[in-house]
């Protein structure tokens, strides 16, 4: 039953886990951002959107859930955090300790050419999203695109994916990229369409694309309202996170930290399915 996968995607967070702490400390700090709300399971995702959740309600958010569209949208958010390691979920942040001074690399340019690889990871999430809007969301592109944005953990994604992914590694592209960015990252990103493609769940990438067509004007606006935040986010990030410095050069470093940064796409993932399944009761 996928309601007892995205259970296993939220269970095992506490308030006080590194990875809680990062999306507490991005969304406050980004104006107008959901008041993020903890939960760590299906059914408090649903309540979430339905305080008054019933019995029957619950019987249909299980029902939603576990349809195809849903399946395949989990197992691609999923597969970010534990495939390689061009797809790995802590590797923007990998790249925000380092481009603020607390990794051994120092400042960098921050660009799409300075660093194709966090460019390809930034441009096979977008796609992700993209996917799992379009799986998660019912109506045609429009609706879908309008839906998402009464989605709290939709938002949160979107904000993420924009600070983190985006804004934080890319700042100097942002500059000057006149908010078309989305577009210029995935013109930037060499084979980003193939690397998606090759993701377990995935099949044709045509919807993923057409969606992300559809919203990605939408995330050029999530990523400019954290534009003006990067500096005041990465100083909340080594608040939390001086273990961190001396491990961001190294994908093993990181994970032997101790930091449960690997999977904060599968929680963030696990987060919008449960709140679209709460979207959808009764439609």
């Amino acid at each position: 039953m996928t309601q007892e996968r995205i259970d296993q995607m939220l269970s095992p967070y506490t308030e006080d886990d590194y990875t809680v702490k990062l999306l507490k400390a991005v969304y406050g700090v980004i104006p107008g951002s959901p008041a993020f709300q903890f939960y760590n399971s299906f059914e408090g995702g649903l309540r979430r959107i339905r305080p008054d959740l019933s019995e029957a309600d619950l019987a249909q958010a299980r029902q939603i859930v576990a349809g195809e569209d849903f399946q395949s949208a989990l197992t691609v958010l999923g597969y970010i955090d534990t495939g390689d390691k061009l797809i790995a979920g802590y590797a923007g942040l990998k790249n925000v300790l380092n481009l603020f001074g607390m990794g051994s690399s120092g400042p960098q340019k921050r660009t799409f050419e300075s660093d194709p690889q966090q460019t390809l990871d930034a441009g096979v999430k977008a796609l992700a999203i993209a996917f799992a809007t379009y799986r998660f969301l019912p109506g045609d592109l429009t609706t879908k695109v309008k839906s998402l944005k009464d989605i709290p953990a939709g938002v949160e994604l979107l904000l993420y994916y924009g600070a983190v992914e985006v804004a934080l590694p890319f700042a100097d592209n942002i500059v000057g990229a006149g908010g078309d960015v989305i577009s210029k990252l995935m013109k930037a990103g060499g084979d980003i369409k193939s690397k998606f493609s090759a993701i377990p769940g995935v099949g044709s990438i045509g919807d993923a694309q057409g969606m992300l067509d559809g919203m990605s004007s939408m995330m050029d606006q999530y990523v400019g309202m954290a534009k003006d935040h990067v500096g005041t986010i990465a100083t909340k990030i080594k608040e939390f996170m001086p273990a961190m410095a001396n491990a961001a050069d190294s994908i093993t470093g990181a994970a032997a930290t101790g930091a449960d940064l690997l999977p904060v796409w599968s929680f963030l993932g696990g987060r919008f399915a449960a709140e679209a399944a709460a979207y959808r009761i009764g439609r």
